[in-house]
């Protein structure tokens, strides 16, 4: 090779220099593009010089751009965003060094349609669409819209829940979200609604929705509501979540997704699970009559208690929608799919106290135990979703809506679980297996009208038929037992066949009528209104005991299908009975409300809204007992007169004080109302014939501002005041220290309120490509209850009775979300980690004093990201891992102070396994911890 020459190297650095200084000494062009009217940046629009479309940028998250190596000259600069017209400015440069600045306030376009106009303006799924909606709406409210969520690494509105301010969410057995607490209420003080109409629970317990049965990526955005006006349904002390549905668009739609993935602890231990196609949708006395024995084999096939293995199962998603209108675009269909099938593995590990403490260790409420459990969950979820809306606009004033959303789950867990007192190296071991199906759905219809009756009076109307059902046909509990020598010797014990499904419909009608009319120059509207809801909810429950002893040594597994051929070995015990039991029962309640509310402006900056609600209630239910049971039937009437007043104050466009008053309740779960008695989890469950409903005084303050269209700062504290408090209360029952239930109580009473207050704040920034959002959420309460404390004196052991003044059962003192963005228009690319943290809160109430059971601080991490693969087609990878830490979700018991020094003898060296600190001088106890794994997803997304 010919060695280049000295001038060559001479002329290769010159060149080098020049094209160095001149890119070097390029001009810069920069600015920002927002709204005409808002001032709004618009993230996302290009901006480009037409004599050089090669020189772009995208805008930021914050609206701004950069252009670079830009050289002298004069050029047309265009930028454009959709739905906004198209803007042209001419920029002259003269020097290389300058820096030339030019903003864009973009006009919004429109589409005539003959009588109809669409305005081109924020998408409702986007984030600029959320922060106005939180900006201009009446109430105090946090939105997340389908554009965030989508983003998110959650799978369900359950997991979406806990990021949002104020908010954390009860886990299910798979760790994902499933009923959320608002601002430290639990969820029974909160409820669901589908745009605007509230939706009952299919869950067999509860009145309020399981969030976990609704995929996330179904709705257009997430509303949680703070403070009600009296247009609102008045039963929210914490708040109202409100799921809006993706709406008919103006122009043709396509979108389309798939994923898969799989969970952690499964590849590293496969799936366990049984055959559920054998099991019977039906009890055997639903099939053949109330009089039946069961005595048939078929009646229990061996396929529902029998265990078979898979691999690594994967995780599968998907999603479709579809839209578009017609005829002029007065008419507009939308059609939304989603669909989930995932796998978990949960591990553990349980320990359970008797209902009193054992006077026989000290002096102190030190707690004595039942079981000691160490469990394996494996789980299947299946969910689907879909809904059907469609709308018809006849003019500007006349609209009517028609909307269908169906949404169920299936979870198939097999639980294998190991029992010991641990109280010696031999003790007794009790594996017990679960094989349970649960089938849960939700459907509701919803005919909406907006009609203009006159200039100034506009009518609302609503008419929506709401279902919500679930079945858990042939739920088997498998006994066996053994001994800790010899663990692989283990014994068929017995089985418990249950049959459990209920129904609540509901039929509702809304309507209110707005008059609007100027006053000595000042906006006045005037609203009234109604509402009914007939409510009725049925439930059935049925019990087979196999409760006679089985051959001597008869093995589990390899012999139940001995067992079960045979059914002379054992007798069948229905415990639904003749004439029944109250777990099979009929529950009738109707609502019916009317308000009135007025708001009006006090010059330009004042807004004043406030009204009173009245709503009647009335209650009746009837169970399977016989009448001459006190409780087999009861009913029960009350009325409720709820006033409230929302004002407003704009310090400038974007900055406003929030200020408002409202009283709520909360109705008991029809469910809790029932004198039933089911096995539970942890505890046998009972209900209470005598609880009262909720009420509440509720006042809160917020500060906010709205810097940009996609950016807020929110700071707010609120006051609440709850007179009759509902929690579960861990009681003692009339069979001893073992006879321990969980019952649900009013505590405080009318004259004793809880008290829950705190603060909030919200933060959401962008600085060009990066941006972050947080939120912070202190909450304190207390109520003051009465309960029990054992104490020593010459005599022997005493109860006494004392005063206990502690939080609301689930409220976390400190809540905190923080995630960190990274988007690119210009690379297609957007990320995100996220953290969530849950302080302490208490998770189960003991009627004995500092025995309540609290569940420890938890953080979680997560990851997600999406990639552009083709800005032609719109085509994006996108993927999730969440539970990066894998996070335990962990309970214990803290005991008092005299907690200290326990006997050290040989039983109580096995005393309690698993805990962290075993030198005798516990500062509390670890009684449950639950690990859930981590989990990953990958995926494709297309958008036409």
């Amino acid at each position: 090779m010919k060695k280049p020459s000295a001038s060559s190297l001479k002329l290769l650095f010159i060149a080098v220099s020049l094209i160095t200084f001149a890119s070097a000494y390029s001009a810069t062009v920069k600015g920002r593009i927002k709204d005409a009217k808002s001032s709004e940046g618009l993230t996302g629009a290009t901006v480009y010089l037409k004599e050089n479309n090669q020189i772009n940028a995208v805008a930021g998250l914050d609206g701004s751009y950069v252009l670079k190596d830009v050289q002298p000259g004069t050029y047309t600069l265009i930028a454009e965003v959709f739905s906004y017209k198209t803007m042209e400015k001419s920029i002259t440069i003269q020097n290389a060094t300058d820096i030339v600045v030019q903003d864009f306030g973009m006009q919004p376009d429109s589409l005539s349609l003959k009588q109809v106009q669409i305005f081109g303006t924020y998408t409702q799924g986007s984030d600029n669409y959320a922060r106005t909606e939180e900006k201009n709406s009446d109430v105090v409210m946090n939105i997340m819209s389908a554009k965030t969520i989508q983003l998110l690494p959650d799978y369900t509105i359950g997991d979406v829940l806990q990021r949002v301010s104020g908010v954390t969410t009860q886990k299910s057995v798979t760790g994902g979200g499933k009923f959320a607490t608002i601002r430290g209420m639990d969820a029974r003080y909160n409820y669901t609604t589908i745009d605007g109409v509230k939706v009952p629970s299919p869950d067999y317990k509860n009145s309020y929705v399981p969030m976990d049965i609704f995929p996330s990526e179904m709705v257009e955005r997430l509303e949680v509501i703070k403070t009600l006006t009296p247009d609102m349904e008045g039963d929210a002390i914490g708040g109202a979540m409100n799921l809006v549905l993706k709406e008919a668009p103006d122009h043709f739609i396509l979108s389309a997704e798939a994923a898969s993935g799989f969970d952690q602890n499964l590849y590293n231990k496969g799936f366990q699970t049984f055959n559920t196609s054998v099991i019977n949708s039906q009890s055997p006395n639903q099939v053949n009559g109330p009089d039946y024995g069961a005595k048939a084999p078929g009646d229990f096939p061996v396929g529902a208690t029998t265990l078979k293995g898979v691999s690594l199962p994967a995780n599968i998603f998907s999603g479709f929608t579809i839209g578009d209108r017609f005829f002029d675009g007065r008419f507009g269909i939308l059609a939304s799919f989603n669909y989930q099938n995932t796998y978990n593995l949960t591990s553990g590990f349980f320990i359970k106290p008797q209902s009193q403490p054992n006077a026989s260790l000290t002096a102190y409420n030190i707690p004595d135990w039942d079981q000691i459990e160490s469990r394996e969950d494996y789980v299947q979820q299946t969910r689907g979703a879909g809904h059907i809306m469609m709308d018809y606009v006849f003019n500007r004033k006349n609209k009517i809506t028609l909307y269908n959303v169906y949404a169920q789950m299936t979870q198939v867990e097999t639980r294998l679980d190991d029992d010991t007192l641990n109280s010696s190296p031999n003790s007794e071991l009790n594996p017990s297996d679960r094989f349970i199906t649960t089938y849960q759905h939700i459907y509701n219809a919803t005919l909406k009208g907006t009609d203009t009756l006159l200039p100034n009076l506009a009518l609302d109307w609503t008419g929506a038929y709401s279902r919500a059902w679930s079945v858990l046909p042939d739920w088997n509990d498998l006994s066996l037992n053994g001994n800790v020598s010899n663990p692989n010797d283990i014994d068929f014990s017995g089985l418990t066949t249950r049959w459990v499904d209920n129904t609540e419909q509901d039929y509702s009608g809304y309507a209110s009528l707005t008059y609007s009319l100027k006053l000595f120059g000042q906006n006045i509207q005037i609203k009234a209104g109604a509402m009914n809801r007939d409510k009725s909810r049925d439930a059935y429950y049925a019990q087979y005991d196999f409760n006679s002893a089985p051959p001597p040594n008869q093995q589990a597994y390899t012999g139940m299908a001995e067992i079960f051929s045979n059914p002379h070995y054992y007798s069948f015990a229905d415990t639904t009975g003749s004439p029944g039991s109250a777990n099979s029962y009929a529950v009738q309640q109707d609502i019916t409300a009317y308000y009135g509310m007025l708001k009006f402006s006090v010059g330009p900056r004042i807004e004043i809204l406030g009204g009173m609600r009245v709503e009647n209630t009335s209650e009746s239910y009837q169970t399977q007992e016989s009448d001459i049971i006190p409780a087999a039937s009861g009913t029960k009437t009350y009325k409720d007169n709820l006033p409230s007043v929302e004002v407003k104050f704009k310090i400038t466009d974007k900055q406003s004080i929030h200020a408002s008053f409202f009283e709520s309740i909360t109705r008991p779960s029809l469910f809790d109302i029932i004198p039933y008695s089911l096995p539970g989890d942890y505890y046998t469950e009972i209900g209470n014939p005598s609880l009262l409903h909720t009420q509440a005084n509720n006042y809160d303050l917020r500060y906010e501002f709205f810097p940009s269209a996609s950016e807020e700062v929110l700071a707010g504290v609120f006051y609440k005041q709850i007179y009759n408090a509902i929690e579960n209360a861990i009681t003692r029952g009339s069979g001893g220290p073992s006879a321990t239930y969980l019952q649900p109580q009013n505590i405080g009473g009318d004259t004793n309120p809880a008290i829950n207050y705190g603060f909030e704040l919200q933060f959401i920034k962008f600085f060009r490509n990066f941006g972050v959002s947080a939120n912070y959420t202190y909450t304190h309460s207390s109520i003051t209850v009465p309960e029990r404390e054992y104490y020593e004196d010459a005599s022997g052991f005493h109860t006494l009775n004392i005063n206990e003044t502690r939080p609301l059962q689930g409220q976390a003192n400190n809540i905190a979300n923080l995630s960190l963005l990274y988007k690119s228009e210009k690379l297609g690319l957007e990320t995100q980690i996220s953290a969530v943290y849950t302080g302490k809160e208490i998770s189960a109430v003991n009627v004995w004093y500092e025995m309540d059971q609290w569940q420890m601080p938890m953080t979680t991490l997560s990851f997600s990201f999406e990639k552009r693969l083709s800005k032609k087609i719109k085509l994006s990878l996108y993927g999730k891992i969440n539970n990066i830490l894998n996070t335990p979700l962990v309970v214990e018991m803290l005991p008092p102070n005299g907690f200290v020094n326990i006997p050290t003898g040989a039983n109580q060296q096995n005393w309690l396994p698993n805990q962290t600190n075993s030198n005798g001088t516990l500062s509390s106890i670890i009684m449950e911890k639950e690990l859930y794994g981590q989990s990953y997803l990958m995926g494709l997304r297309y958008k036409f």
